[in-house]
């Protein structure tokens, strides 16, 4: 049975080649952990353990987005080479559809927990996957019981670690559209699909604008679907257009692909090469092979591979320490335990001042965000007005008094829908050209703040350590093994669960606040992502009927500015009313994810004293069990020490293949 394309075809090698040096790395931590597990140091083995997890599970997530009848099921279908999402002439995806290998065809399906989580999972039938994520015509806006649903199916794409994500569309009803938005930081990549024959409507133009690029998506691969359906002597001037429109959303010209998604699915499911090669579906599954292999594969790999090099590089140290300590009289070895609880406890007191200090500082931050999210609510609202009278809207209130309501009805959605977008461009701007940079300042200004109080902790605990090992004090600076360069990197270094952001991972370059706060900024759109919200149509519309639009014999231009300033009134109500409630949040979301730093500086501030702590605790009961286990355990260190040597060197040959 043809399972798909993937594997066997060459032109996605690229996908089989990045799975292999991903198993090589889930092997180089396999590695590294028992060495880790037997020093009984520290939080190590968490720390791999939460890395071989990441790196294991590490896939390249290709979400389809677009708005209702684009055909994004048949393009999912026909890059999978099966029918496997089925596809309606009506709104119908309510959830999440993951897609993924299995060696069987099953799906999951997910419950919604109270708390946004995903339940326990739940088996169910492929043939029963459309009862549980599907909606009914008349459902507009229910709330679906389940987080997502995975369909697992033997396909080869999938195999070689592609997750093929579907997912709602835009511009339906709010409930839905925001499952597909909460999902987007997820996603490696993005394939926005378009109708060639409508193409870039206002909505699509303001997904991309709003939240597309807030979630630092830069490169989105843009599909024109349908292009057969459009005459062919019309077919170019329509990718010229479709092209001219999208063109300030392209990072590359490249980027820009038309397809005919049904005959690529009946060319792969009957074969027929030649009926697949002409849809255009091919250069498009080349170009996210490329681009995920090369680019977001690299960081993929780079990113947990530097983690690893850190902790090999932390592991080999500790070797060399408890060596030292083993070598000690117990007596010895005994007073000496004794003698540094003295300086570990008031390096603990030096602890709770840093991080008070940063909770004390994001205190103020909020304050600062919550003080610049008010200015800018008021510039918008004195806006508004001027915004409503330049829109000239396709609706209006005509002469004929029989539609008239049906028409002011009309008007007041297409009016109150431009005027949402634009507060929503707007505060997609402010969020560029004020928010983030002020957020950057103050994450500048806090690393400042702490830098001498985590230098003198750094020192103190590089010299507690001397004292054990009779060892010389780290001097502060770039170490040639590449070890964490700044006493801050350090810390963050030590922290569980820490993730390099790619451009970091991928350059090589140090880490600290300011490169924690690159990876964190897509996670505060996120956030934000609720913003602004409830400026609907239906909200506004009862407002404005009654109005006294009608009353009196007003000529039909003065009705039309007038039903304008009454929108425009109404907007501006809505928006000063829930502003408190918006200037919050948005101040409760950008702490919370600053927050993260201020965890992960206490996390590496507690690794640190605990560490010094284990170490002479570990090598005191060896001792304390007698010279010859002693013995045993310091010939077991130089076994593990030749063996960190064999990872060290397989690390850097990973590192060097995928930098290539």
């Amino acid at each position: 049975m043809d399972r798909g394309h993937g594997a066997a075809d060459p032109a996605y090698a690229g996908y089989g080649a990045w799975r292999a040096r991903q198993e090589t790395l889930v092997g180089l931590i396999d590695r590294l952990t028992p060495i880790v597990a037997g020093l009984r140091i520290g939080a190590g083995v968490k720390k791999l353990d939460s890395l071989k997890h990441r790196a294991a599970s590490e896939a390249f997530k290709v979400m389809i987005v677009g708005e209702f009848k684009r055909g994004k099921s048949t393009v999912i279908n026909s890059m999978l080479g099966e029918k496997v999402l089925p596809s309606f002439a009506r709104p119908c995806t309510a959830i999440i559809n993951e897609v993924t290998w299995g060696d069987t065809r099953s799906a999951l399906i997910y419950p919604l927990e109270p708390d946004g989580s995903a339940g326990e999972p739940l088996a169910v039938g492929v043939e029963e996957i459309a009862d549980y994520v599907t909606i009914g015509a008349d459902d507009d806006n229910t709330p679906n019981p389940y987080q997502r649903a995975v369909v697992r199916w033997p396909l080869e794409l999938c195999r070689n670690g592609v997750v093929v994500v579907d997912s709602p569309g835009l511009n339906e009803a709010p409930e839905r559209e925001k499952v597909t938005l909460n999902y987007l930081e997820q996603a490696d990549v993005l394939v926005f699909v378009v109708d060639c024959q409508a193409a870039m409507s206002r909505s699509e133009q303001l997904f991309l604008d709003v939240h597309v690029k807030a979630r630092g998506h830069e490169d989105v691969f843009y599909v024109g679907n349908k292009i057969n359906l459009v005459e062919e002597e019309e077919r170019e001037d329509v990718q010229r257009e479709i092209r001219k429109r999208l063109a300030p959303y392209l990072s590359r010209p490249d980027r820009v692909f038309f397809v005919n998604a049904r005959a690529a699915l009946t060319g792969r499911q009957q074969p027929d090469p030649e009926l697949l090669a002409g849809s255009g579906m091919p250069e498009l599954e080349r170009g996210l092979e490329e681009f995920l292999t090369r680019e977001r594969g690299r960081a993929k790999i780079l990113s947990p591979a530097r983690e690893l090099k850190y902790l090999l590089i932390e592991a080999r140290e500790q070797i060399d320490r408890k060596e030292a300590l083993l070598a000690r009289d117990v007596e010895e070895l005994r007073a000496t335990y004794e003698r540094v609880q003295g300086p570990l406890t008031r390096l603990e007191q030096n602890r709770r001042v840093i991080v008070a200090q940063m909770e004390e500082h994001l205190r103020e931050t909020r304050g600062e965000v919550e003080g610049a999210t008010r200015r800018f609510l008021d510039r918008v609202a004195a806006n508004i007005p001027n915004w409503a009278q330049e829109y000239d809207p396709s609706n209006a209130i005509g002469a004929n008094p029989f539609n008239a309501r049906e028409k002011m009805e009309a008007a007041v959605e297409e009016i109150t829908d431009h005027l949402s977008g634009q507060v929503q461009v707007e505060f997609v701007q402010w969020q560029e050209s004020e928010l983030k940079p002020l957020v950057a300042r103050r994450v500048e200004d806090m690393e400042r703040m702490i830098d001498d109080d985590v230098k003198q902790f750094v020192t103190r605990i590089d010299e507690i350590r001397a004292s054990l090992t009779a060892g010389p004090v780290a001097a502060d600076g770039t170490d040639e093994t590449g070890k964490p360069a700044t006493p801050i990197e350090r810390l963050l270094a030590d922290a569980v669960g820490f993730v390099l952001d790619p451009a970091t991972a991928v350059s090589g370059g140090k880490f600290g606040l300011g490169s924690m706060l690159t990876a964190l900024l897509p996670q505060i759109a996120v956030g934000t992502a609720a913003f602004l919200v409830g400026l609907g149509p239906f909200v506004i519309l009862g407002a404005v009927l009654g109005s006294t639009v009608f009353k009196g014999a007003l000529q039909l231009n003065k009705a039309n500015r007038r039903l304008k300033e009454q929108v425009a009134e109404q907007v501006r109500l809505e928006l000063r009313r829930q502003s408190d409630t918006d200037v919050t949040n948005l101040g409760e979301q950008v702490v919370k994810q600053l927050r993260k730093m201020r965890d992960a500086i206490a996390q590496g501030l507690d690794a640190e004293i605990k560490s010094i702590r284990d170490e002479v605790g570990a090598a005191l009961r060896t001792k304390e069990q007698g010279e010859s286990n002693a013995k045993r355990e310091t010939t077991e260190m130089r076994r593990c020490t030749q063996e960190l040597n064999r990872v060290d060197e397989a690390l850097a040959d990973l590192i060097m293949d995928v930098a290539m």
